[in-house]
């Protein structure tokens, strides 16, 4: 049996495979409204991330 390092490991078991979903919120940042686009990664390991991009307000859902 041939011994390997952690990253041949991690190719062979689920790769290192991320799913990632876009989505656009609206946010309230120092009393404005801003409209955000939130991407949210999901590694193999089941970590979720979350990252906020600032966007154009026609991308948002209008509140009411």
């Amino acid at each position: 049996m041939k011994k390997i390092n952690m990253t041949e490991a991690s190719a062979i078991i689920g790769g290192t495979c991320e799913t990632c979903e876009n989505t656009y919120e609206l946010m309230i940042v120092n009393g404005s409204d801003v409209c955000a686009a939130v991407t949210t990664c999901t590694d193999k390991n089941g970590v979720v991330t979350r990252s906020y991009k600032v966007s154009d307000k026609n991308n948002c859902p209008a509140i009411g």
